[in-house]
């Protein structure tokens, strides 16, 4: 193989993840993408990456917990997203897979990771979702989950 082709394979990463669709009361569970990381200032889905040996549910409720420190009890695996993001010149290209969940879930949300890769974490209406920045993800996940919002 031409070593280019070595070098652009060796920049290149995929990523998997577990997030979790949560409404309740009309309103869905997000949380606000930190300073520094891709999509910053933009709402995305409680959850994130999966380590080394973690089981993705394991995964979700961890990161759910430490995005929002609510704790899941019950989950539904409702499908997965795929998304190829071409990268900046600080961060590779890099395929994310996305496993989604739904869970039923209460409780005032608030970020329990220190300088995480989210900063904030609150209960939006579905009818207002048109006046914040969200990521592909949040539409990707509410058409998996079957939710409609109505903008």
């Amino acid at each position: 193989m031409p070593t280019s082709y070595i070098q652009g394979m060796a920049a290149r990463r995929t990523r998997l993840a577990a997030y979790v669709v949560a409404v309740t009361d009309g309103a869905i569970l997000l949380s606000r993408i930190a300073r520094g990381y891709p999509g910053a200032g933009s709402w995305t889905l409680p959850g994130g990456g999966i380590e080394w040996g973690e089981h993705p549910e394991a995964a979700l409720r961890r990161e759910v917990y430490e995005e929002t420190g609510i704790h899941l009890d019950e989950v539904a695996f409702i499908g997965i997203d795929s998304q190829v993001y071409t990268g900046t010149d600080t961060h590779p290209p890099v395929h994310a897979v996305r496993m989604l969940y739904r869970a039923d879930v209460r409780g005032d949300p608030t970020v329990v990771e220190v300088d995480g890769s989210v900063d904030a974490a609150m209960w939006v209406p579905l009818g207002g979702m048109a006046d914040i920045p969200t990521v592909q993800l949040v539409r990707a996940a509410l058409r998996l989950a079957d939710i409609t919002i109505v903008d």
